[in-house]
């Protein structure tokens, strides 16, 4: 019997930094560190 294990990862940006929004209104996370 093998054992499996699946991690998934989600790209957070950090709560402290400077928000900045992109022309579609969703946030822009190129500058934003994670």
């Amino acid at each position: 019997m093998s054992l499996r294990i699946v991690v998934t990862v989600k790209y957070v940006p950090d709560a402290t930094g400077d928000r900045h929004f992109a022309d579609d209104l969703t946030v822009d996370r190129d500058d934003v560190d994670g």
